[in-house]
């Protein structure tokens, strides 16, 4: 009993390796040709003991296929909900090679497993157009459609292993969607003629004299108010609220976005 629970152990550990292996090879974007000799070199597992474990190149294939697609369907199925979970799941996806690499990856040569990989991108590709019609404010020239392939686009150079600016596309990427400095540039303060005439309180009173408006706003509103007031320079607000309340630069540029569109809605 011992011995087979031995046997057992191995084989799942030497399975395990040579599916690592295949993760390193298509991170490499050398899956198109694969050989069983390349994965027992990547594995260290002999060619004898590999078509013990697969009957063939296709078999071992597909359980790599089945594997790193049923990862990646966890992954879609644990995103967090919320207006930022699609960014959230793009840096988590940026920061997995193995996902990552599943998905931008040139498919292999064989049919059937080059359409068992489709089909699981083809499902990530609807999981996106889908958010992206539910959190994003389309119009006629920005489209689900142009976003979602905009969005693919990006994060394949952010992986592309040829590529020498992959690091900056990530970062880029890490830092905000693509179409997100384009949808914000609307998204800008009311002048800071109109802001420098508002009465403000420590209680979040907020007034305008001229047009009678008030509203009220928490601390972080205030402070971003009176930063206003007295500066017109954004970055430097968003330094200063990555420095006094302790919070990413995503973080700061998200929420002021926010918070920009709502004054424009009550001032303008």
């Amino acid at each position: 009993m011992s011995d087979l629970l031995f046997k057992t152990e191995t084989a799942k550990k030497r399975h395990h390796q040579v599916l690592k292996a295949i993760d390193r090879i298509a991170q490499k974007d050398q899956l198109a040709f694969l050989t069983t000799k390349k994965v027992s070199q990547e594995s260290d597992v002999s060619d004898g003991v590999l078509f013990r474990l697969f009957s063939s190149k296709e078999s071992m294939m597909s359980a790599w296929l089945d594997s790193r697609g049923e990862y990646l369907r966890f992954m879609l199925q644990t995103a967090p909900s919320g207006r930022y979970s699609l960014h959230q799941l793009i840096q988590k996806l940026l920061n997995d090679k193995v996902a990552l690499s599943f998905l931008c990856c040139h498919p292999m040569d064989t049919p059937y497993l080059r359409e068992q990989l489709e089909y699981v991108r083809t499902q990530f590709r609807r999981f996106l157009h889908t958010h992206i019609e539910l959190t994003v404010g389309l119009s006629e020239s920005l489209t689900a459609d142009a976003l979602t392939d905009h969005l693919l686009q990006s994060i394949y150079r952010a992986w592309d292993p040829e590529s020498s600016q992959r690091g900056q596309y990530k970062e880029l990427l890490m830092n905000k969607l693509p179409w997100e400095k384009e949808a914000n540039q609307t998204e800008t303060f009311p002048s800071q003629e109109l802001l420098q005439r508002l009465a403000l309180n420590d209680s979040g009173f907020v007034f305008d004299p001229e047009s009678g408006r008030s509203f009220t706003s928490n601390a972080v509103g205030l402070y971003v108010l009176r930063f206003l007031q007295k500066h017109s320079n954004a970055d430097g607000l968003l330094t200063a609220i990555e420095s006094d309340f302790d919070v990413s630069r995503n973080d700061a540029e998200r929420d002021v976005t926010e918070f920009a569109a709502q004054l424009r809605k009550v001032l303008v």
